[in-house]
Parts: structure tokens; sequence; C-alpha cells
């Protein structure tokens, strides 16, 4: 709580003062990251989660991971969150030099249909952890997607993390 409260103040002095634009991004970046970490250590996971594999993180590691299922309940991947492998990209998505991943998930419908969400997975505490979503829609196909200066690019469209929430880019 008292990270979150240190963030919250220095945007609100960011906000009254006229700082150069490299300094109010780095405390966007700080206030971004600590919602990142609170929102990690309050996740209701009820399943262990094993370290990753070492600082890189791999696929192995995001099998492993922590989950959104589309009930907003945390999971393991199975019947309710399904990875796609091949549509994933590593690179460092929140600025704290750890490489995180960008992968496309499938969360069966009801209906048997396919909902595929853009999953931003966080390196944090040695884990990888399912930190937000982005609709993709159904009879999604992947063309293109790479990780590069904080943003991610899914056929041809910016994605950037803002604390829980991935934005899509004008």
């Amino acid at each position: 709580m008292s990270l979150l409260q240190a963030a919250a103040s220095l945007l609100l002095f960011a906000q009254g003062h006229a700082l150069p634009a490299s300094s109010t991004q780095a405390i966007v970046n700080f206030g971004s990251n600590a919602v990142q970490l609170v929102t990690q250590a309050a996740a209701p996971i009820d399943f262990s989660v094993p370290q990753n594999n070492g600082i890189w993180p791999n696929t192995a590691d995001l099998v492993q991971a922590p989950y959104l299922d589309g009930q907003g309940r945390w999971s393991r991947l199975g019947s309710t969150v399904q990875l796609i492998p091949a549509d994933t990209s590593f690179g460092d998505l929140n600025g704290d030099g750890l490489d995180d991943a960008i992968v496309v998930v499938n969360r069966p419908t009801a209906l048997g249909t396919s909902a595929y969400y853009l999953a931003a997975m966080l390196n944090q505490g040695g884990i990888m952890f399912n930190i937000a979503d982005y609709p993709l829609g159904q009879g999604f196909t992947m063309a293109s997607h790479t990780v590069r200066d904080g943003e991610a690019f899914v056929n041809g469209t910016g994605y950037r993390l803002l604390g829980n929430t991935l934005l899509a880019l004008p």
C-alpha cells in the first residue's frame, strides 16, 4: 500500500510542475510498476506457481504461469485458457530490465467458439504472471508479433502496458 501511496504522490507532484518529459515518463513508469507489483501480490491464486527456469523466460515458464480465465479467476492452462505458443514474443514490457512476454491465448466460450486475447505476461518475482489482456475477437490470425521499446506490436497494431491494463495505441 505504501508503494501505491508513493506512486500517487509522485504523479500528483508531476501534474503540478513543469518537468522534463523524461522525468515525467520515469514517474509514470514507477506508478505503473507499483500497480503491477500490488496486483500480483494481491492476486488470489490458489495453486503453486514454480519459479522461472532462469532470468530469461521461455515458453516452459509460460506453461507454468497463472492466467486469467473468462470469469476473471486465476487458472492454469487447460480447458478454460489455452496458450498459442507460436504467437509469443519476449521483451521488456514494463521497463524493469527483465524480459516479459506477449502471448495469444484462447478462452473457449460456452458455445464452443474461440475467443482470442492478447495476454501481457510480466516476469515478476521469478515467475511469469498474466497482468492484463486485450480482446482480439474470434477468428484471429497472427501475421506478425514483436516486443520492442516497451511496446508490443501484433499485426501492425501497437499495445502498451499501463499498470494492469493493456492499451491499444492509436
